[in-house]
């Protein structure tokens, strides 16, 4: 698979993106034509699909018409949306998906203006742990405290917040957590799975995001990696709003 790199600019910090694949994904698994119906269908429901999500929490799945021309399709919003961000950012990224894969019968982006998920197939794909396509990316910055012991608190971390977010309801699967670094940094970390999935299917693919993390960008200050059903990211600063987040224990002592 080619691999390139691109940067992208994120609040006031650098990122570097290990591109397995882009922010939209137009899969190669069938073709539709203009004007038909299949074309009508994924139109219809990408068109009613911003309105469904931010009414009901922050996903949502539907789809609409008879096969051979039936299309499937999901939205999430990340845990920490407002029901205003989660339909612009629904709305604007099924746009998108309809204009950049003109006629592809599969297709997926993590949003064009903010944290949300779209994905719509001729095939069902609800509650299906699937790991591919992946995309995944880091800071520039390299961790300048003891890589040893910021291992051990980064880890404790990560499996703290895999086991509350697959721990989830099958309304949401979300958690934020952060952990105390120094006594003036702590490290900030989100992670989400669609909660169609069971909690065995989040908790594993959380583990997975968190080692392809370790192999492509291990000792890089802050980074994310994304597959279709789930995401993780962390950081050294508040990415994501603290408010609007479930409840978590404040931040752990790096003596723990």
């Amino acid at each position: 698979m080619e691999n390139h790199i691109k940067f992208i600019v994120v609040s006031h910090l650098i990122f570097i993106t290990i591109n397995f694949a882009t922010a939209i994904t137009c899969y190669n698994t069938g073709n539709f034509t203009a004007n038909g119906t299949y074309a009508h269908n994924r139109y219809q429901v990408l068109s009613s699909l911003a309105p469904n999500v931010s009414a009901n929490g922050g996903f949502f799945t539907t789809s609409i018409g008879q096969e051979p021309d039936k299309v499937y399709a999901l939205g999430l919003c990340r845990g920490d949306a407002t029901p205003e961000s989660c339909f612009n950012c629904i709305n604007s990224t099924s746009q998108e998906l309809m204009a950049e894969c003109p006629n592809q019968k599969e297709a997926l982006s993590w949003g064009v203006d903010g944290p949300c998920l779209v994905r719509y197939a001729n095939r069902s794909f609800f509650g299906i742990l699937e790991l591919e396509p992946m995309d995944a990316g880091y800071n520039t910055a390299d961790i300048s405290s003891n890589i040893t012991e910021f291992d051990q608190i980064w880890e404790a971390l990560m499996e703290r917040v895999i086991d509350r977010a697959s721990s989830g309801s099958s309304r949401i699967k979300y958690a934020t957590e952060e952990a105390r670094l120094t006594e003036f940094q702590d490290i900030y970390a989100l992670m989400q799975c669609t909660p169609d999935l069971s909690q065995s299917d989040c908790s594993y693919c959380l583990k997975q995001n968190v080692a392809s993390f370790q192999r492509c960008c291990h000792g890089k200050q802050g980074g994310y990696v994304r597959r279709p059903n789930y995401i993780l990211r962390w950081d050294l600063y508040p990415f994501y709003n603290v408010s609007a987040s479930p409840s978590a224990p404040s931040p752990s002592p790096s003596t723990t």
